[in-house]
């Protein structure tokens, strides 16, 4: 398998329609995006459907996939509901969506960030708002706010973010140098001013998972459920991986509420074995300017010696996920 490659850091702001939405690229290559990057397991859609059918209204009628991208999530919750809208910032990433969704009937779309949802869908008219590894790139306030205007008494808000902090079971040292590497070229790329500030932002919302994420007790039911998966009970920072360096880069805040409810899970679905190749292309997806740099790094070729060593060529891998799952108050007007 060819090495993935990656445009110049420096055109990193270039390649976008517009640097405020950080993953609004003119144009992405979603194929090698999908072949890198984790798919959204069994197990995560049956928490999701399950959570809907028991905590809320339980319809199926319409659901709203923000920040769709190139409809990853919006083909799965179509098969569940009767009408999907699907949004995203990018007029691209929307294209791609719109030429791949079927049946076309099913689904509506339009671009426009999520936190302007309000100014476009009906309010109380959607039963399931679904955002899946692009929350960190919204202002979640805006957002949170905008999508319950919509969604109706009951309606379920899903989320779900996983991690770059890449968990090796059974082999702590490709763990540690996994790291190492990515905590070291991180921070390389942000000193030399090669990431925009909304992408800085978002990586340090999605190294929180989702608990950068306030669920206000005005707009939705006590008890929201935050789910982390292959993640310990009290584990710190389980989604960094990158060193917090005071002036490089600002830590988020964090909103977990008393009344939330906190479950972690193990679940190896959530995971895959990888060759040396494929970790590249994983850690390239992210646009952040990974490239021939990071792959000549001591503690990059360490890691790929092991990977290497292996029966296969491959090792285990597992991924980090945040998930939330709440409930529009019933009594919502």
């Amino acid at each position: 398998m060819a090495t993935p490659t990656t445009a110049p850091a420096t055109a990193l702001a270039d390649r976008h329609e517009d640097v405020k939405y950080a993953f609004a690229f003119k144009n992405l290559d979603w194929e090698a995006y999908h072949r890198y990057r984790p798919v959204y397991p069994e197990s995560m859609w049956h928490m999701w459907f399950n959570y809907h059918a028991t905590h809320g209204n339980g319809s199926f009628a319409k659901a709203h996939d923000a920040g769709s991208g190139p409809g990853t999530a919006a083909t799965v919750v179509g098969q569940k509901f009767d009408k999907v809208y699907v949004s995203d910032a990018g007029a691209a990433n929307l294209a791609t969506a719109e030429a791949t969704l079927l049946p076309k009937e099913k689904f509506t779309f339009h671009q426009g960030p999520a936190e302007q949802t309000a100014a476009w869908l009906p309010a109380s008219s959607v039963d399931f708002t679904s955002i899946c590894m692009a929350f960190h790139y919204m202002d979640p306030v805006a957002t949170v706010r905008a999508v319950a205007e919509t969604l109706k008494p009951g309606a379920t808000f899903a989320a779900v973010t996983y991690g770059f902090r890449l968990l090796f079971p059974g082999q702590p040292r490709a763990q540690a140098l996994w790291y190492q590497a990515t905590s070291h070229e991180s921070l390389r790329l942000m000193r030399e001013g090669k990431l925009f500030p909304a992408a800085v932002k978002g990586l340090a919302r999605a190294m929180t998972g989702l608990d950068f994420v306030a669920f206000p007790r005005d707009l939705f039911e006590e008890g929201v459920k935050r789910v982390y998966v292959n993640v310990e009970e009290n584990e710190q920072k389980a989604l960094y991986f990158v060193d917090h360096e005071p002036g490089v880069w600002d830590e988020a805040a964090t909103f977990v509420a008393p009344t939330d409810v906190q479950e972690y899970v193990q679940d190896p679905t959530w995971g895959r074995r990888a060759d040396a190749a494929w970790l590249r292309g994983f850690l390239a997806s992210s646009q952040m300017g990974f490239d021939d740099t990071t792959w000549a790094l001591s503690a990059w070729q360490e890691l790929e010696q092991i990977v290497n060593s292996g029966p296969d060529g491959r090792i285990a891998i597992e991924w980090p996920v945040s998930i939330t799952l709440a409930t529009r108050k019933k009594d919502a007007q």
